[in-house]
């Protein structure tokens, strides 16, 4: 026999429905967001990283290029959770090497090409 009332079932089926709208909207809203390579995180210009660009980011701007106060995110997602950490990345777009610097909260600063 079931403790609890009739209801108890139905209110657990339907508590995650905000958090399922809400993901939703993250992933509507980034449908735009342009990709590019980039290097892991650098202390200062990333220009000299050596090694293979293999992380993938996505920033909210309407150009290729990420261009200052844009936002950077690790996944395809508006999810501040999901911001790119602070810092200098070497990042590949239309085949040219670019220095990016990364504020807080995942804002573009600078953008500068590489030699």
């Amino acid at each position: 026999m079931a403790l609890g009332n009739a209801n108890t079932s139905a209110q657990a089926r339907g508590k995650n429905k905000p958090v399922i709208v809400k993901r939703r909207k993250e992933v509507v809203m980034a449908k735009g967001y342009n990709s590019f390579t980039s290097s892991p995180t650098q202390a200062s210009n990333a220009c000299r990283f050596g090694e293979s660009l293999s992380e993938t980011f996505y920033h909210n701007g309407a150009e290729a290029l990420p261009a200052s106060d844009d936002v950077v995110y690790l996944t395809r997602r508006a999810d501040p959770r999901g911001i790119v950490e602070a810092g200098h990345y070497k990042i590949l777009v239309g085949g040219r090497n670019y220095n990016m610097q990364i504020g807080e909260s995942g804002v573009v600063s600078a953008v500068t090409a590489c030699r």
